[in-house]
């Protein structure tokens, strides 16, 4: 099988069955990236699915939708402009601040590697959502699950063009973004009234 095949070419340290290597691979399958990039550029933690910075930003280029331009990337802090045909629709920022915020450890190493993933993975979740078939996380996120550590969850607030394309994207059936909004964001007791009757619509 193909995940006997990756599994046995001993180039991924990091699989120790066959059956990893195909796990990888269906979830890159369901993202739309090729077997051999899952392979090098997804790992699943926790059981859910996390993308290299560098291969997330790929896709937003590769989509044909989007794209995006760095505005400031710094030891200090990252912002991201994200642009759908040519017109900007909005930015996504992360500073060492956040990261401190949420228990994020060795700073001191590749901070501005860390601030740019952050940022990255946040902005494809808010403006281009749909290049894949739910929410993804960069390991910089997860990294409070490998080390152990006691992690403090940073939440943003969306303006109001930030939340109708991501209600948007949730009548388009993209039914993640209910549990990742609930986890990861700052929300009016309408907002999570209007979440809620989503969320009741689809069980209906």
């Amino acid at each position: 099988s193909i995940g006997e095949t990756f599994y046995k070419s001993g180039m991924f340290s990091d699989i120790k069955s066959a059956q990893q290597a195909v796990v990888k691979i269906m979830a890159g399958a369901e993202m739309g990236i090729s077997p051999f990039q899952a392979m090098s550029g997804i790992h699943i933690i926790q059981g859910k699915p996390t993308i290299g910075a560098g291969l997330m930003a790929s896709r937003v280029k590769a989509s044909g939708k989007y794209n995006y331009k760095v505005i400031e990337m710094t030891d200090a802090n990252c912002i991201i402009e994200f642009y759908e045909g040519g017109t900007p629709i909005g930015q996504s920022s992360f500073s060492i601040e956040d990261a401190k915020k949420a228990g994020t450890k060795n700073l001191e190493r590749f901070p501005r590697n860390m601030l740019f993933a952050r940022a990255m993975s946040n902005g494809v979740r808010w403006y281009c959502p749909d290049i894949y078939e739910g929410p993804v996380y960069v390991p910089e996120e997860m990294e409070a699950v490998t080390e152990d550590i006691q992690h403090t969850e940073v939440k943003k607030q969306l303006n109001d063009d930030q939340w109708n394309r991501m209600i948007k994207s949730i009548n388009e059936g993209k039914r993640d973004l209910i549990t990742w909004a609930e986890s990861n964001l700052i929300m009016t007791e309408e907002q999570k009234a209007e979440l809620s009757n989503l969320q009741n619509d689809f069980v209906l």
